[in-house]
């Protein structure tokens, strides 16, 4: 092993600390060091290490030279084979470099640099792959083995400097819909033991070193990662996963585990396992442009994607079907009130709408209620332009056989996809369905939106046909029973958290909004309503990543506001180009996204007002012409007061944002005419 230089120093000596703690070899024994690795991104700023030492290995993260993970020992259990950990080992070292742009037409932008160093720690017939990109690094585990192999557990802990502050969401079991607000605070705040689990993914900031957000990609045939904290380690979070499904229970909506078995997994011994991902970066802000999650995921296996659209989409669960603006009507999941959302639709350039719960009796998609008329409302829908959504439960759809049945008749009769609920696993059963429903689907073209379930982990460049997760503290919060006022300083954080791994369902657009000092929403509200300003619900479509983007509120509420409206369904669904622009975790945070030759700009504020100038160096050069959307000085006591304004600004020059308490800003940028 080549001498260690003085920027390595302090990790050898920690991976010692680490690898021999509790050893019963004496001082000086036992601690050799067989082999060290690194990968370091393109730029050199990230960089991913290894160390085998004699009974153990250990990973640790790093940026700028500063360390963002500390050295931490991992190891993989395979019932067959013993604990893959390194120990004793001298493994083969070789590297490679990754080159190369992948075209990616339904995403957050046209393509992805896919440039990144990778190093191999080769130890037979098992290794681990380091993988180091401009914009993060992530390991995993690679296996070579005979038939099928029984993963029983695996150690994929992560120790944090000290001081090292989190951005998290906590369940209270492996039983979840991923759907909580985010606490801030050290490490040692999470709260210790089971059933606490701590959801990927989850920002760390690092003072003095940097961010870091945990998550993973190319997860398939494997369970998720999740995190818990044992007491007395004030610094480390443990990984968890839950163990594959041994008795359950089936209900209409979910499939309820009862006991698990004693292993994660059963699985083919030849495989590659998830990556488990470290997005780095100075700032929040540069979270934001990250790729590495969807650029790690398996290539498409969808050979040709050009039938999937991306678009807006016309709702009705949030409103309750509260079309009141169209005389005669009597609304309700019927024929004629779904006649008007496909209107809406088809009058304001909306590509989908969705027919969410009520269209089957007791939720069997094979059983149509006659008062809806599913194909009567697919072949209205066609007529004018419009997609049709239909959304089902997962339960009855876990049988593949009925699956097939679903999807090759609707297909047939016109539909474009299915919106698929209440998964709320994500043991190895879980992550089959959703890759094994993802292929049944494109194989009848039919797009694909997962609710109730984790954070997406690339499946979606595997499959193309997926256009959306949930996973999401979202409007189905803010606007139930009450209201929920966390909402609003909750979707600062997940800017720098949960939209990190992906695209979200967050259901934006609420029209009738409400300031922090007013009451709570009566019991029977109708029509729905949210905290925070108006600014800061159409703010939400150019900040939230969501290449289907579902608008909450109901037609009227959006014929009530025809400015409103006609600004936020112009705003695409996928980009040519995304960037954060300035923001802090917990406080603010802005977005800017180019379509075209246009860009679009989103900031939000939690509940506090605030002044910012934006830098604008983004928009390249020349003039531009702004539409903007800002809170009127008094939304801080009419949330729904707003002021649209047009002006012109030059690129470079700091674009003034004013925030009232829970409020936003929403812009349209489109370049000047040359002068000549």
């Amino acid at each position: 092993m080549k001498t260690p230089t003085k920027r390595a120093t302090s990790f050898l000596a920690a991976v010692l600390v680490i690898c021999v703690a509790g050893a019963t070899a004496e001082a000086g024994q036992g601690s050799a060091f067989l082999n060290s690795a690194a990968a370091v991104s393109p730029d050199g700023r990230n960089e991913l290490r290894l160390e085998v030492v004699e009974n153990c290995m250990a990973y640790s993260v790093w940026r700028n030279g500063k360390t963002l993970v500390e050295p931490t020992r991992f190891s993989l259990a395979v019932e067959e084979r013993g604990t893959l950990n390194g120990a004793g080992a001298k493994p083969d070292i070789t590297a490679r470099k990754v080159e190369g742009t992948l075209a990616t037409p339904l995403y957050k932008k046209s393509s992805v640099d896919l440039a990144a160093n990778e190093t191999r720690v080769d130890f037979g017939d098992w290794a681990v792959v380091l993988h180091a990109r401009n914009d993060g690094v992530a390991w995993r585990f690679e296996t070579e083995f005979e038939g099928e192999i029984t993963v029983s557990a695996e150690s994929a802990n992560i120790r944090f400097p000290k001081g090292a502050e989190l951005c998290y969401t906590v369940a209270g079991g492996f039983m979840s819909g991923w759907e909580k607000p985010a606490r801030i605070g050290l490490v040692e705040s999470v709260p210790a033991g089971h059933p606490q689990i701590v959801m990927t993914p989850f920002t760390a900031t690092v003072p003095g070193a940097g961010v870091v957000t945990v998550t993973e990609s190319n997860l398939r045939d494997y369970p998720g990662l999740n995190f818990y904290r044992r007491d007395g380690e004030p610094d480390t979070l443990r990984s968890w996963q839950a163990g594959a499904p041994k008795e359950v229970e089936s209900h209409r909506r979910k499939i309820k585990v009862t006991s698990r078995e004693p292993y994660l997994a059963k699985t083919s011994g030849t495989r590659v396992f998830p990556w488990r991902v470290f997005v780095l970066g100075d700032t929040p802000s540069d979270l934001v442009a990250s790729d590495v999650v969807y650029a790690l995921a398996e290539p498409s296996r969808v050979a040709d994607a050009s039938w999937v659209k991306p678009g807006q989409v016309a709702w009705d669960w949030w409103n309750a079907f509260q079309i009141t603006d169209v005389p005669g009507l009597t609304t309700g999941c019927n024929f004629e009130t779904y006649k008007e959302y496909v209107n809406f639709a088809a009058a304001n350039g909306i590509a989908y709408i969705i027919m969410d719960e009520g269209w089957a009796e007791k939720l069997d998609p094979e059983k149509m209620r006659d008062e809806v008329n599913v194909p009567g409302v697919i072949a209205y829908a066609k007529e004018k332009g419009v997609g049709v959504i239909l959304w089902a439960a997962w339960a009855p759809l876990t049988d593949r056989e009925k699956r097939i049945r679903v999807f090759d008749r609707y297909a047939a009769m016109g539909a474009k996809g299915f919106k698929i609920d209440f998964i709320e696993r994500d043991d190895q059963v879980a992550e089959k369905f959703l890759e094994e429903t993802a292929a049944d689907a494109a194989g009848r073209r039919l797009v694909v939106l997962y609710h109730g379930i984790h954070k997406p982990t690339g499946l979606q460049r595997t499959y193309s046909n997926i256009l959306n997760y949930e996973g999401v503290y979202g409007l189905e919060q803010g606007g139930s029973i009450g209201g929920r006022k966390e909402v609003i300083a909750n979707d600062v954080n997940l800017v720098y958290t949960r939209m990190v791994a992906g695209f979200m369902d967050y259901t934006p657009g609420a029209m009738r909004n409400r300031a922090f000092d007013e009451p709570q929403f009566a019991p029977d509200h109708n029509p729905k309503a949210c905290y925070g300003t108006r600014c800061h619900q159409l703010a939400l479509f150019p900040m939230f990543e969501a290449p289907i983007q579902m608008l909450c509120d109901s037609p009227t509420q959006y014929r009530t506001e025809p400015e409103c409206t006609a600004f936020l369904t112009k705003v695409p669904t996928v980009w040519d180009e995304t960037r954060g622009v300035a923001g802090e975790i917990g406080r603010f945070a802005s977005v800017a996204r180019r379509k075209g030759g246009e860009w679009w700009f989103g900031a939000i504020t939690n509940w506090e007002a605030r002044e910012l100038e934006l830098a604008t160096e983004f928009l390249g050069e020349g003039e531009w012409k702004v539409e903007a959307f800002e809170d009127a000085p008094d939304a801080d006591k009419n949330a729904e007061r707003y002021i649209r304004r047009l002006f012109k600004i030059k690129a470079g020059e700091p674009l003034k944002v004013r925030l009232a308490p829970g409020g936003g800003f929403a812009a349209r940028l489109a370049p000047m005419p040359n002068k000549k």
